[in-house]
């Protein structure tokens, strides 16, 4: 009888010392699960933040492109326009030279 309490004994010592092992790495699991939520948590807010971010510079990209169409196209009608007037020019000069000749011709220059 005195070796069953012995044994009981050292059975409930050794589930004691068991169920505080197994406390241990319960509370040791709950700290590393509630590291990673607060993790996760950072990581979240830090990719909605990247997100916004990488949004807005595309938005500025775009507006950038319009930008610049824009400008080239103004610059592209005021080549034109600077070629037109040219143009103009050569042919005034060219009628203004017919001219010179005709007066010469009849001897008035």
């Amino acid at each position: 009888m005195e070796r069953v309490r012995e044994l009981n004994c050292h059975c409930c010592f050794y589930r004691k010392e068991e169920i505080e092992q197994l406390a241990a790495e319960k509370l040791a699991t709950e700290e590393r699960a509630a590291e990673q939520a607060e993790t996760l948590r950072e990581l979240t807010e830090a990719n909605a933040m990247l997100s916004a971010r990488a949004l807005q510079l595309a938005q500025d990209a775009a507006a950038a492109q319009d930008e610049l169409r824009a400008v080239s196209s103004a610059s592209g009608r005021d080549q034109e326009q600077k070629l037109a007037l040219l143009e103009e020019i050569n042919l005034v000069q060219t009628e203004n030279g017919n001219l010179r000749q005709q007066l010469r011709t009849l001897g008035k220059l």
